[in-house]
């Protein structure tokens, strides 16, 4: 097992993880619950990593279609 002391390996808290996401903290809660972002049990603390919230923010990211409308 390899410890990093890299920044995006920091473990955040609930509080710190809603806040980045802007939801409130029980949606976040709900969201762990039915396993819908990637997070680390400490105990029974949960915790994320900016890069399990920045993972959630790219998988949900929605790209806008293009259309061909000739007027």
């Amino acid at each position: 097992m390899q410890i990093v002391k890299d920044d995006n390996n920091r473990l955040l808290n609930m509080d710190e993880a809603s806040h980045l996401l802007g939801i409130k903290k029980s949606t976040l809660y709900d969201m762990v619950m039915r396993k819908r972002i990637a997070h680390v049990k400490v105990g029974r603390l949960t915790k994320f990593t900016l890069n399990d919230i920045q993972a959630y923010i790219d998988k949900n990211k929605v790209e806008p279609i293009r259309a061909d409308i000739n007027l």
